[in-house]
């Protein structure tokens, strides 16, 4: 009992840190980006391509950790 209430602690933190990688990843892709200012074109559509992957893997991430928590827990 004590245990789950510990692991059960853990969830959220992990979704946060999901969520602040994240955030650090698109810090880098808009670094990057930005040395690419001669074409636009080029640049937004790479941001947006980026932008949709990293969603798709964060989704799929922060499922992964709901998952584990459960399964940890049950």
């Amino acid at each position: 009992a004590i245990v789950k209430k510990q692991i059960s602690r853990l969830k959220e933190p992990s979704l946060k840190c999901v969520d602040q990688v994240v955030m650090e990843l698109s810090n880098v892709v808009r670094t990057c980006t930005d040395k690419m200012a001669r074409y636009p074109r080029l640049r937004e559509e790479t941001e947006s391509i980026i932008a949709h992957y990293v969603r798709q893997r964060e989704q799929m991430c922060k499922e992964q950790i709901v998952l584990l928590n459960d399964c940890e827990l049950a």
